[in-house]
């Protein structure tokens, strides 16, 4: 958009007398003077909004929209929805995966009728626009040789930096397919019905059918319109489907399932890495904790961290309860100096009962606890 464009715009809103504009929300306040200047309005705030992809700095025919290694449904979906956005907005965007989809989202793309995007074995001197994270350590080989034009996630802020001007749009929701959500709002852009189920999926998958702590109001809006598009009436079904599918294993050896949600991580110069399992009930979680104990030292050995563990949680009716294993002595020793305020220790776990969620409490106490007593 010009400046003349913009200028025109600007002008609309004045001529309307909004006395108020929402950059981020895409609503307006104020007096409405009928339904056409209502509409003027709505498009010159999506117009508004739409601006700040002007800048974008695209050096080729094409970018592609790609999530983080260990794919899950959220990182799956944003990057397809995402590029069929930018599509819609008149970019040539491609989505693309960084490793195999896993099976949740494997079931959601099913279920939608959605191909499932060609995994990228090297992003080295491409386009990037990222979503769902922004850690080397978790992104496609070749990230640092790649051209990052953009970041879209829910995370905190990571590892990958870029001297290029770079659209970034962060926000702490449940969900980074939220954020897409209403980056579709915020740009005028119809949501289809296919995009919307896939959305529908990867938000419900993310917040765990709406019961985790972050959660927001958001998320929540999102999984009422999104049913509406797409025709899913019953989300909790739904949600049951996607878990049940994620829960299952099927066709993978215990490592598998050790590697199958892994993201690594980096802190006051140490390196660590959190494996994610989930179980159905306390009994079936002790026994998988038990099994990936046995092959987690073989999958320290395989990646680049000096302090390893697995997560293996439950959620029954909105109760989470974690247990995490160590790797080793010295990830044990780290470990329980973050976190002496555990319920229990059976011999393989430590068992939070009130939860340890590795994005909003154990990836944040491990930077804090790394941050006071640097790694020498």
């Amino acid at each position: 958009m010009n400046k003349k464009i913009l200028t025109g715009v600007l002008a609309v809103l004045l001529a309307a007398g909004t006395g108020y504009i929402s950059y981020t929300s895409g609503y307006s306040k104020g007096q409405q003077s009928g339904k056409e200047t209502a509409e003027k309005e709505q498009e010159a705030l999506h117009m508004l909004n739409r601006s700040e992809l002007e800048h974008l700095d695209i050096t080729k025919d094409k970018f592609y929209v790609i999530g983080h290694r260990s794919p899950d449904a959220d990182t799956v979906v944003s990057a397809i929805a995402c590029a069929r956005l930018m599509n819609a907005l008149g970019y040539h965007a491609e989505p693309a995966l960084s490793e195999e989809a896993d099976l949740e989202s494997l079931y959601i793309l099913e279920q939608a009728g959605v191909e499932v995007p060609p995994v990228l074995d090297d992003v080295s001197g491409e386009d990037i626009l990222l979503v769902d994270h922004s850690e080397y350590s978790q992104a496609a080989e070749g990230m640092r040789d790649a051209h990052i034009i953009g970041i879209i996630d829910h995370h905190g802020v990571g590892s990958v930096t870029t001297g290029n001007v770079v659209y970034y749009n962060a926000r702490p929701i449940g969900a980074t397919a939220t954020i897409i959500w209403l980056n579709y709002l915020n740009y005028g852009v119809e949501i289809d019905k296919s995009t919307a189920h896939i959305l529908l999926g990867a938000i419900l998958s993310d917040n765990a059918n709406l019961t985790t702590t972050y959660t927001t109001s958001a998320d929540k809006e999102a999984v009422a319109a999104l049913s509406r598009i797409c025709g899913v009436e019953d989300t909790t079904g739904f949600y049951k489907a996607i878990y049940a599918e994620k829960l299952s294993y099927k066709g993978m050896s215990d490592l598998d399932i050790l590697l199958s949600d892994y993201k690594s991580y980096e802190a006051s110069g140490v390196k660590f890495g959190i494996a994610l399992a989930n179980a159905i009930d306390e009994e079936h979680a002790a026994e998988l904790a038990k099994r990936l104990a046995k092959v987690l030292p073989e999958g320290h050995s395989q990646k680049d961290v000096e302090l390893m563990y697995a997560e293996v949680s439950i959620r029954e009716e909105g109760v989470k309860i974690d247990y995490i294993v160590c790797a080793d002595e010295h990830s044990k020793e780290v470990f329980e100096a973050a976190f002496p305020d555990y319920d229990e220790f059976d011999g393989t776990s430590y068992i939070f009962r009130q939860g340890l969620g590795r994005k909003t409490k154990l990836v944040p106490g491990l930077t804090d606890f790394l941050g006071q007593y640097p790694h020498e």
